[in-house]
């Protein structure tokens, strides 16, 4: 049987196979919420996050570690999160013992399945350099993983641009059900690495994501590139750039099936012509965007 309104297809795809869980990490609102680049008149905090993913209506909250103080806000967070039947993955930085001890426990605490981190750093570092600190990494991620276990926390180690996909294989070699990757598409293309590749390469372990979709260099001539050498790039709102993300997904729902957590992170970029009105409307309109984009063209 075929429909030839798309929304029809779409909506007998839902149907028949279920429907992905989606999120927007918070640092898609990086820029309201002052911690990293720019600082507004007015910074905006994790309480007002929570109400924008519920007024979304998305399934869950992917938290960055800028964003939360693990000591005050996980009270108020857990009793949001059950209210409102909205999931949480959180975030956390570094790989070794004392940087995860109380983030793992806030995730436990919190019932998120995932602590999703990074090693630090740059590619900009070099080859030999990345493949020194994976293995540096490899032996510092022991003691957290038998850590994550009692927990019953996955530790995703995102590709951070920090590791190219060699050195993440030789981490990931590690034989715990316990390590995963947060797979971030826009962060393999910044360091000149195929992200369709890449999720192909890493889809048994991946354990959640950060999509993003990527613009030339030139896009924004106001604005920060980020990227390493010359794969200097702009991210955006999904559906506006080339990543191919319905082949990213494609990939994804393959290997996990439907019953799956999507987050989507979308780095608007710093346009410094841009009032600082026109900027955070600019933020917040990406985010809708992609939004749109992940629900109604890659049935998330």
């Amino acid at each position: 049987m075929t429909f030839s309104a798309p929304f029809h297809n779409l909506y007998f795809y839902n149907l028949i196979m279920g429907i992905m869980k989606l999120a927007v990490d918070s640092f898609s609102y990086h820029l309201h919420f002052g911690k990293h680049w720019f600082v507004p008149s007015k910074q905006y905090d994790l309480q007002w996050y929570c109400g924008l993913c519920k007024n979304l209506k998305l399934d869950g909250l992917h938290i960055d570690p800028m964003h939360i103080d693990i000591s005050k806000d996980i009270g108020w967070l857990k009793e949001f999160s059950e209210e409102n039947n909205l999931y949480i993955e959180l975030g956390a930085m570094g790989i070794n013992y004392a940087d995860l001890d109380k983030p793992l426990e806030a995730a436990r605490y919190l019932g998120s399945k995932v602590l999703r981190t990074f090693v630090g750093g740059s590619c900009d570092e070099g080859r030999e350099a990345t493949k020194i600190k994976a293995e540096r990494a490899k032996q510092e991620l022991l003691r957290s993983l038998e850590n994550a276990e009692k927990m019953g926390v996955v530790i995703a180690l995102e590709n951070h641009a920090d590791l190219y996909s060699d050195d993440i294989k030789r981490i990931l070699e590690i034989d715990s059900p316990f390590l995963g990757l947060c797979y971030d598409a826009g962060n393999f293309f910044s360091i000149g690495e195929d992200p369709l590749e890449a999720v192909k390469m890493f889809a048994e372990k991946i354990v959640c994501t950060h999509l993003k979709d990527v613009l030339p260099p030139e896009t924004y001539p106001d604005a920060q590139t980020f990227g390493s050498g010359n794969y200097k790039t702009h991210f955006c709102a999904l559906g506006d750039g080339k990543m191919p993300l319905k082949d990213i997904m494609n990939v994804i729902r393959k290997s996990k099936g439907e019953d799956f957590n999507i987050t989507l992170e979308i780095h608007t970029p710093h346009r410094k012509s841009l009032s600082e009105d026109e900027l955070l409307a600019f933020e917040i309109e990406n985010v809708i965007k992609s939004v749109h984009y992940a629900k109604n063209i890659l049935a998330v």
